[in-house]
């Protein structure tokens, strides 16, 4: 219609013009030219192909790798398994350990199992064998621990409204760990506090793409509360609290550094062949 108009319009001038005094010619030629322009400045216009919405895609991130990291490329678990404290009986959540590729690298995939009675995801407790790592001699070189962290959305987030969302949402947890030999207990026969290395929180969310990621350092030792020496029970625990919706976390470039911000080499010998572990309970 827009064209149709356009093209009358210039007709109309050419009409008007033509009935003029001496200078029809050169007024007739401008006033085609000009209606012309308007006709096709208007078609181009409706013709116009429509903007595609914004992606939200975003490249994969590029960290910063130390020598010293375990970075699972070999495919090997590096003694990552479930705490299974309580058999599952607890906040703790049943877990599949896996080695696969995501964003370019290989990294240890957990997948939460269990939910409580409220349809919550529970909480995955990772644990890995420090002294295995490091060496048990080395334990008490252990100052800092770093990682980098992706929550991967599989189900879908239902917001209050009703409204679903893939997205992993509030990525929550702790690093935290056993440190010393003599375990103190209380009179349930639970473990104190004090024989932990202190809880490092870690919190970051992503609610417009299907990952989010985080690179996380944790001081989590006292200077006077080091892992021990020798200990071969010491462990890295890995928490994620609780959530509504379910996400995969994928750990990668795990890295321990002693006081002066080195990173401690690894004593750990990977079989390269590990499949990964599935801590779901038997029906």
């Amino acid at each position: 219609m827009k064209k149709l108009a356009a093209l009358l319009l210039a007709c109309s001038m050419l009409a008007a013009v033509t009935g003029c005094g001496d200078n029809k010619d050169s007024s007739s030629q401008a006033a085609t030219e000009a209606a012309t322009t308007e006709a096709a400045t208007t078609e181009a216009a409706t013709t116009e192909a429509p903007t595609e919405a914004p992606s939200t895609e975003r490249p994969a991130p590029t960290p910063t790798v130390d020598e010293n990291a375990i970075t699972f490329e070999d495919g090997d678990l590096y003694t990552a398994h479930s705490m299974a404290e309580k058999n599952y009986e607890n906040d703790e959540s049943a877990t599949k350990l896996t080695i696969e590729e995501f964003n370019g690298t290989k990294q240890l995939r957990i997948q939460v199992l269990d939910k409580d009675d409220n349809g919550t995801y529970k909480v995955p407790k990772v644990v890995f064998n420090l002294a295995e790592l490091v060496g048990a001699e080395n334990l008490n070189k252990i100052k800092s621990i770093s990682c980098d962290i992706t929550g991967v959305a599989v189900g879908m987030f239902t917001g209050d409204d009703g409204s679903e969302m893939l997205v992993p949402g509030n990525v929550m947890g702790a690093l935290g760990g056993n440190l010393a030999a003599e375990k103190k207990t209380d009179a349930d026969g639970g473990l104190l506090q004090n024989t932990w290395a202190n809880l490092t929180e870690f919190s970051f969310a992503e609610w417009e793409n299907n990952w989010g990621y985080s690179h996380v350092e944790a001081n989590i030792l006292l200077d006077a509360n080091r892992y021990e020496a020798g200990y071969d029970g010491a462990t890295l625990v890995l928490m994620r609290w609780g959530i509504p919706n379910q996400a995969d976390l994928y750990i990668d470039n795990i890295t321990f550094y002693d006081e002066d911000g080195k990173s401690i080499p690894l004593a750990y010998k990977p079989s390269g062949d590990d499949a990964g572990t599935d801590s779901s309970k038997a029906e």
